[in-house]
């Protein structure tokens, strides 16, 4: 079954329900995560660097375990980022969105055969920024997850 992602988010990421993140699936099953720019304006009256930078950080996150959930992992995992870095293009005067880009499948499959030998394994997503129909603004995360322990 399909995750709830934006309950998911709002209920475990105050920051997610601060910004109003929504979620939309594309066609493919990726999230295509939605914030209106009031909450998240800068001085400028464009989009907070942090906040464009926040909600791809968290497309990919959603990304890595939408992965794992789609490979039928069912591990507790948890997911944490590595490293992210944000290239900005241009500023973003309206609400805006963060989407995944398609991950080749050979890497997904070494990612999930990764985790179930070893119980850690790092994913590389990429995601893209946009604003009335242009990119603003493109991510590049590594996310790693860890076989969660039971306690």
């Amino acid at each position: 079954m399909p995750r709830d992602w934006q309950t998911l988010l709002h209920s475990t990421i105050p920051l997610a329900r601060a910004m109003q993140v929504s979620a939309a699936a594309e066609a493919d099953g990726r999230q295509r995560l939605q914030v209106p720019l009031a909450p998240n304006v800068n001085d400028k009256g464009t989009a907070f660097g942090g906040s464009l930078a926040t909600l791809a950080t968290l497309a990919g996150w959603v990304e890595t375990q939408r992965r794992l959930d789609e490979a039928g992992v069912v591990a507790a995992v948890e997911i944490v980022i590595q490293h992210g870095e944000t290239d900005y293009l241009l500023p973003a005067a309206g609400d805006f969105s963060a989407v995944p880009l398609p991950i080749e499948a050979e890497a997904v499959e070494r990612f999930v055969r990764q985790f179930e030998r070893r119980g850690v394994a790092r994913l590389v997503v990429a995601v893209e920024l946009h604003c009335a129909d242009e990119v603003v603004a493109r991510f590049r995360g590594d996310y790693v997850a860890v076989r969660a322990r039971e306690t």
